[in-house]
This record gives structure tokens, C-alpha cells and sequence, in this order.
């Protein structure tokens, strides 16, 4: 028993005195190695309604909504690759036909640098043309006018409607009086 105590000493001593060497550089391995991968996420922005369903139904909270300055969509998903599990959830929720976020199948290659700011390579991000939400904006500011055109011409109709109901009913009134009166008259008369 003593000769075991001795040698598990020894054997630690000599662990906390010798130069250990790495077995493994893990800054060379790959981050993601998985049965299940399913791709790289691609996002068509002229797609998406913005609807946030695929962040809702992340598990690992991978997904991000970047904020647009547009009515709808007026946000747009970027996916973080390094939390990413690639579970796929996202492109089976997302209710736009064609899909509006989708996983690319194949392969893809991502190294763990090493350092923490090597994970902001792992971002699928969007670069929504500047062109595409001038373009949407003009959309909306012609939809917005042609919705305003036309709830102006229906309060205009309503109250055509008002007024022509009023003068119907004033006519009628008119009428009724004119025949209460009209008896009295010949009453006078006769």
C-alpha cells in the first residue's frame, strides 16, 4: 500500500516537472464535424417576409434578426455558424415558398482559428442591396398612397350616402307633415 502512495508521488511529481507536448493543435480542427450537418445557411433577402419564426424556433439562439428600414420585411435573419447545431429547424419553419433561409447541403470548412474573434468569420450575414429597399420603399409609399386614395373616396361615398339618406329622410318628414296638415285644412274649411 505504501509502494502504491509512493508511485502515484512519483508519477505526479515527475507530470508537474516535465515539458508537456500538445497531442493535438486544435486551432487546426474543424468546428463543426457532424453526421447531420445539412449545409451552410443561405438567405434570400428578396424572400423573406421577415417573420421571425426561424429565430423563435432556434435552440441554440444562432439566429439573429438585423433590423431593415423597411415596413415588411423590416428585419432579416443572419445565422451565427459557430453556435449553430445545423439542426435545420429554421428552413423547416420558415413559411415562404421558395424558402426563404435555407441549409446548402455539401460541405463547408470552418477551422477554429483559435481565438475568440475568429468566430465572427462563422457569420452568415446579408448584404441587402441598397438598390432593393430604395425599390421596396417606393413600393410602399405607392401602396400607402393608393390605400389613402381609396379610403378617401370611401369616406367620400360614406358620406354621400349620409347626406343622401338625410335629405331622404328630411323629404319624407316634409311629406308627412304636409299630409297631417293637408286634413286640418279642408277640417277648417268645411
Amino acid at each position: 500500500m505504501l509502494v502504491d502512495i509512493i508511485k502515484k508521488m512519483i508519477r505526479v511529481s515527475k507530470s508537474m516537472t516535465e515539458d508537456r507536448l500538445a497531442t493535438k493543435d486544435a486551432s487546426k480542427d474543424f468546428v463543426h464535424k457532424s453526421e447531420i450537418f445539412r449545409g451552410k445557411h443561405e438567405i434570400l433577402y428578396d424572400v423573406c417576409t421577415g417573420c421571425d419564426a426561424c429565430n423563435k424556433i432556434c435552440p441554440v439562439d444562432a439566429i439573429v434578426m438585423k433590423p431593415l428600414p423597411l415596413k415588411r420585411p423590416n428585419k432579416i435573419p443572419e445565422v451565427n455558424l459557430a453556435i449553430c447545431i445545423f439542426c435545420g429547424l429554421c428552413e423547416d419553419v420558415c413559411p415562404t415558398k421558395p424558402k426563404a433561409l435555407k441549409l446548402s447541403g455539401g460541405t463547408f470548412d470552418m477551422r477554429a482559428g483559435g481565438a475568440h474573434e475568429a468566430q465572427d468569420n462563422f457569420w452568415v450575414r446579408v448584404d441587402v442591396p441598397q438598390d432593393w429597399i430604395e425599390k421596396k420603399k417606393e413600393e410602399e409609399r405607392k401602396k400607402a398612397e393608393a390605400a389613402a386614395k381609396k379610403k378617401a373616396e370611401m369616406a367620400a361615398k360614406k358620406k354621400a350616402e349620409a347626406e343622401a339618406k338625410a335629405k331622404a329622410e328630411a323629404e319624407a318628414k316634409a311629406k308627412e307633415e304636409a299630409s297631417k296638415e293637408a286634413p286640418t285644412k279642408e277640417d277648417n274649411n268645411g
